[in-house]
């Protein structure tokens, strides 16, 4: 997120994080061995120092622009939000390679806060609601029944020789059937395999995070990796029942009761309304309220499932919720919107089953007389095609979310945040791999690469002024599929 420079030879970023004031002392000594050391090849460092000011670490550096004598100081500032600045040696350095320096800082920040989850503590309440315990996924739910419903199709497919085998001719049809009454009612289920359900009488969600040292982490897992929900349930009755905030003072019994020493600075608490996030995307959509539930999931996930609207449910995960700010989600929220306004679930369903049909009851005597590899030729690129299809779909749910919630550039960097791994590694965006970058079209993922929805969505100066959304994303997707 840039802020106003102090001129134009000055540039001033910040960077939200998820990050608590304890971990973020860690920062530039990270950032240095996972950025600056290990990308030498890729971008040439100078002057590499880590100071600290006021009790506040700082790193700081030169990156030289290649083939000039060009040059970049930049200024990193462990703090809430996090603090970048770059001094340009003039103003005439390319706008492309300052946004790349800055998506380098955002990206290695993004891999710090991975490593720093894998020795947090999260908790996550709903006022009211039973407490449940956390999954490390996502739900089989949750990923078979939302958006393309392409792993639904995928997966049905292997039942398909059972199929022949009890209905004999008549399988394909029953098969088609199958995967129609799903779609209809896949909202319901989804809803139902959720955790909790977010109404207007209980609209927020609390997540908390308590962060420790990688080697305290595996004595508390080891000790008591079985009693989460038991210190979920026992700190909810301290602080939330008795209307009692959740900080070390409320619950510090309940923390060294299971060896924990509780530290503000390693302490945070995060407070949703999601309701209320919702509904905002829904009245700028014009839609009546779906049905949210929340899955206890670490995963970063939200997803749309259902026919419509009206039968639709919205599921995002507390992992989610952990990493994005409000404005972010907001954005994210309006994608799976217009999923539901658009009925694309249906439409993939549709699209899958009218495929399937064709392929048994029209193609199915010319690709045997072709022989055995001719049927799987046809079904890989059958299918291929309509991951790509989907790809439209998932480009123009960009497009409509960046038109009616007004904030392209925010969407950009929740996505940068949800799919960082996809953006790694750094040096692959340079000319020199665009076969790489071509082969990430043609993966069996009805999303485009991040990349190009980034862009996308950062290109946009006045997405309420796109007539057709639909049309705009086949034309920029195959536009990016082709440059690639």
């Amino acid at each position: 997120m840039q802020k106003t420079g102090a001129g134009e030879t000055e540039l001033k970023y910040t960077i939200d994080t998820e990050l608590s004031p304890g971990n973020l002392g860690f920062l530039p000594e990270y950032l240095r061995r996972h950025y600056l050391l290990q990308h030498e090849k890729y971008r040439a460092f100078r002057n590499i120092r880590i100071i600290t000011e006021n009790g506040r670490p700082h790193l700081s550096y030169r990156v030289l622009v290649p083939k000039t004598n060009q040059y970049v100081d930049v200024t990193v500032d462990a703090s809430i939000p996090i603090g970048v600045t770059m001094k340009l040696s003039d103003s005439g350095i390319p706008k492309s390679f300052l946004n790349q320096l800055y998506e380098d800082l955002f990206l290695i920040v993004q891999l710090f806060e991975e490593e720093i989850r894998k020795t947090t503590l999260y908790l996550a309440f709903v006022l009211g609601e039973k407490v449940v315990p956390e999954s490390e996924r996502s739900g089989i739910l949750g990923r078979i029944l939302t958006d393309s419903m392409l792993p639904l199709y995928v997966a049905l497919m292997a039942l398909t020789f059972l199929f022949f085998w009890i209905f004999g001719k008549y399988a394909p049809l029953i098969f088609v059937g199958l995967v129609f009454t799903l779609s209809l009612f896949s909202g319901k289920l989804v809803a139902k395999g959720s955790h909790w359900k977010i109404t207007e009488d209980q609209p927020e969600i609390l997540l908390l995070q308590y962060n420790f040292s990688p080697e305290k982490f595996e004595e508390f897992r080891k000790k008591y990796a079985q009693k989460i929900f038991e210190i979920r349930k026992r700190i909810y009755e301290v602080s939330i029942a008795a209307g009692k905030p959740i900080d070390c003072e409320t619950a510090s019994g309940i923390f060294s009761a299971y060896g924990i020493d509780c530290k503000p600075e390693n302490l945070s608490v995060k407070r949703v309304n999601l309701f209320q996030i919702v509904k905002k995307a829904a009245d700028k959509f014009g839609l009546s309220m779906p049905k949210i539930v929340v899955t206890n999931s670490i995963v970063p996930n939200a997803a749309a499932a259902g026919p419509s609207p009206s039968l639709g449910t919205i599921m995002v995960t507390t992992g989610i919720m952990t990493q994005l700010e409000e404005d972010e989600l907001l954005s994210v929220i309006g994608h799976e919107l217009s999923h539901l306004k658009a009925h694309d679930p249906l439409v993939m369903s549709s699209l899958s089953s009218a495929e399937y049909l064709l392929r048994f009851y029209v193609f199915w005597p010319y690709l045997f007389f072709f022989g055995f590899y001719s049927y799987w030729l046809y079904f890989m690129v059958a299918i291929g095609l309509i991951y790509f299809f989907g790809k439209f779909l998932e480009s123009r749910a960009d497009l409509d979310s960046a038109k009616m919630i007004g904030q392209p550039k925010v969407m950009a960097e929740a996505l940068r945040k949800i799919a960082f791994r996809r953006l790694f590694p750094l040096y692959k965006r340079e000319p020199a791999f665009r076969g790489y970058r071509r082969s990430e079209w043609l993966r069996f993922d009805p999303h485009p690469p991040a990349y190009f929805r980034i862009a996308q969505l950062e290109s946009l100066e006045e997405p309420e002024k796109i007539k057709h959304t639909f049309l705009k994303s086949i034309k920029d997707a195959l536009k990016g599929f082709l440059r690639a």
